[in-house]
């Protein structure tokens, strides 16, 4: 039978698949913004400390995230974390990602500081009264999040995510990576970029008690003029016209040169660096930079 001879359109017409094409457009802008919305708007102001953001997607939606956590006696917890594919699918990992990692850190941050037995988020098992306080530590509340993303990823898939806390009283950061990319440290005064790698498994995969036992901390002091730069592999990945990367060595050089003044200026220079190493070219990945300095 003819549609047309009813007036009705063939399932394939150019008409009905521009429909479709905008009804999809309309929900990936809505999921954008959805997934915006979930993100911190600004980061914290902090006495002493000065942070600065940097966050765009590669496509509509992202497979990044960041956030700023409160936690007790002051401290502040980092995340920024990077789903393996691209896309929706990578978006929605990131997202339930971010809400198990919120839900592992303030659980450990409400019993760290009251010292009470609470209820627990999902995956988190109780902290024993005589635990000691690095119990609530980022490699515990990354063990957390792994323990809940256990068997409610697809196959393949994964997160690398860097969590750190900072103490603005002991102007320490304490730091837990998970397969994600190294942490870089700007020390002000030896004017020297030190780059820390990752000493552990991303979240996802490694079944619950052997994660445990490999995840690992790492604890550093933050001088007068320091800064700390977290990242995900839009930036060291950013490719030149001829396919060569931007490179962490790239990033460690504009470290020296830009790393003493405002966060916002820093990141205005490694973002302007970037779109200059691209050299036009399409942005293959989703970027996102999270630093802060504590001022001198």
């Amino acid at each position: 039978m003819d549609p047309h001879a009813t007036g009705t359109p063939a399932p394939d017409t150019p008409a009905l698949r521009r429909s479709d094409l905008e009804a999809l457009r309309a929900d990936l802008t809505a999921g954008a913004e959805c997934q915006r919305a979930l993100l911190p708007s600004e980061p914290p102001v902090l006495a002493g400390y000065d942070f600065g953001v940097f966050y765009r997607g590669a496509r509509q939606v992202s497979g990044d995230f960041f956030d700023f956590l409160p936690l007790a006696r002051g401290a502040w917890g980092i995340a920024v974390a990077d789903a393996s594919g691209k896309g929706i699918a990578a978006a929605m990992q990131t997202m339930i990602c971010r809400a198990f990692l919120r839900a592992a850190a303030l659980d450990a941050a409400s019993r760290a500081g009251a010292g009470t037995e609470r209820r627990f988020a999902p995956g988190v098992e109780p902290r024993p009264k005589d635990a000691p306080e690095d119990d609530a530590g980022p490699a515990r509340v990354l063990a957390g999040v792994n323990r809940m993303l256990s068997g409610n990823l697809k196959k393949g898939a994964f997160i690398s995510a860097i969590y750190a806390v900072l103490e603005p009283a002991a102007n320490t950061l304490l730091v837990a990576n998970a397969g994600h990319l190294p942490l870089v440290i700007w020390r002000s005064k030896a004017k020297v970029a030190t780059i820390h790698p990752s000493k552990g498994p991303v979240l996802g995969v490694v079944p619950p008690a052997a994660y445990e036992r490999a995840i690992t901390e790492e604890k550093f002091s933050l001088e007068a003029g320091d800064r700390f730069v977290l990242i995900t592999d839009g930036v060291n990945e950013a490719m030149a016209p001829g396919q060569k990367e931007f490179g962490m060595e790239h990033l460690r050089r504009r470290l020296k040169g830009d790393s003493d003044g405002r966060s916002a200026d820093f990141l205005r220079g490694i973002v302007d660096q970037i779109e200059i190493h691209r050299g036009g070219g399409e942005q293959s990945d989703d970027i996102t930079i999270v630093t802060g300095r504590r001022l001198p």
